[in-house]
């Protein structure tokens, strides 16, 4: 498992605006080093939306790999919402990534820039 796929991309993917590079990651993912936080799947599934959208996510959830929330995780997103007051879903992404050793590949760059320790790619940057 290599990278940690942010809800924006997960977002950006169901709704058909991923760009080329988002989606050759996002294929890289699928072909099994692919990885989501739980509080993805609960933001990307926590809205109406068609019955058609919703399975579509479910879908793409069940082809890559669930990481759920842990001790150790949550011990994690604490030191990270101290240190830099960052909402509690980026805080959680930020640290599964960290503590799982992932790249984070989001649109969201600028809130997790200034997160020691987290690798990061935005397949945004440069369009």
């Amino acid at each position: 498992m290599t990278y940690l796929f942010d809800s924006n991309i997960l977002i950006y993917h169901l709704n058909g605006e991923l760009n080329s590079q988002g989606r050759a990651l996002l294929k890289l993912g699928l072909l099994g080093n692919g990885t989501y936080s739980i509080i993805s799947k609960i933001e990307v599934l926590g809205f109406q939306q068609p019955s058609a959208v919703e399975l579509q996510a479910r879908q793409l959830f069940s082809s890559l790999t669930e990481i759920s929330l842990t001790s150790e995780i949550t011990d994690q997103t604490i030191a990270l919402r101290k240190l830099y007051k960052i909402k509690l879903p980026d805080a959680i992404i930020a640290a599964t990534a960290i503590i799982q050793s992932l790249q984070l590949v989001t649109r969201n760059s600028i809130d997790f820039a200034r997160i020691t320790g987290l690798s990061m790619m935005n397949p945004f940057e440069g369009d």
